[in-house]
């Protein structure tokens, strides 16, 4: 399951973002690089919590066609997703990156990752991978939420702390945003039919301990989808979107991981 951000969304409207997918939040002062995929209903600002935390990075994050101020129809399967964060990565792309997807996003830079093995394999060789919250590609068509009614969709996202408390009266203005939501849960579903094969790449997995929607047992599951040991951390206290409520402690961990010779022990292997 994915948190969203509704308060975050919108479906028109004319922003200064007018269509652009890839958006850099903060240029950095040294060599590292990070690069966000939202969770389902994110946008590139879900990740702006983040940035004083990593005040040297150079943060870049995407908004999928249909959020934020994007105004495009959203997308409804992950190739296409995979494909368009592929192109608009090329361009910005460094040796030594971090990709860093949320829930949805980490199912996005998972096979993006994949993607770049083939287009860019110099590169891609010197990238590290970090998963949150998410579920593997294998468990993601076996409920399908986008075919609820409105109401239980929206008691369905709460009941995992993916929408803010305060728009648990806002009924309105949570109806009007379902489309977009249900498009995000298509395209999760659609994760099955991608082909994949384990990769070689440092990963580290981003688990919150009071997590309803991803258990322990499918975080694990990961495994299997690398050849190299993926790294699990726990994040004591976290909920689903524990991204949204604790951005130190990510990026505490995402600083360890990203500078090898300051990796913690509590990086349990």
């Amino acid at each position: 399951m994915e948190g969203s951000e509704v308060n975050g969304l919108t479906n028109g409207g004319d922003g200064v973002m007018g269509q652009t997918y890839l958006e850099r939040l903060q240029k950095g002062k040294g060599n590292r690089q990070v690069i966000c995929f939202p969770y389902l209903g994110g946008h590139s600002r879900s990740f702006q919590p983040l940035v004083p935390y990593l005040p040297d990075v150079e943060i870049w994050a995407f908004t999928p066609p249909g959020h934020g101020l994007n105004t495009e129809a959203p997308l409804e399967h992950m190739q296409q997703l995979v494909e368009l964060y592929t192109d608009e990565l090329l361009a910005v792309i460094k040796p030594g990156a971090t990709l860093l997807g949320h829930s949805l996003g980490g199912l996005a830079a998972y096979f993006v990752a994949q993607r770049l093995q083939q287009a860019i394999p110099d590169t891609s060789r010197t990238l590290r991978l970090v998963l949150s919250a998410c579920s593997t590609p294998a468990e993601c068509g076996i409920h399908r939420y986008d075919q609820m009614s409105d109401d239980d969709l929206i008691e369905h996202l709460f009941s995992y702390d993916g929408l803010p408390k305060e728009l648990i009266h806002e009924k309105e203005l949570l109806h009007y945003f379902m489309p977009v939501i249900r498009a995000d849960f298509r395209l999760l579903a659609s994760a099955t039919t991608l082909e994949h094969q384990p990769m070689s790449v440092p990963v580290l997995y981003l688990w919150g301990e009071r997590d309803n929607a991803v258990p322990l047992q499918s975080a694990l599951k990961w495994g299997r989808y690398f050849d190299t040991q993926m790294k699990l951390q726990t994040i004591r206290e976290g909920t689903h979107m524990f991204i949204m409520h604790q951005p130190s402690t990510v990026a505490y961990y995402l600083t360890s991981f990203m500078t090898p010779e300051l990796e913690r022990l509590n990086l349990v292997e």
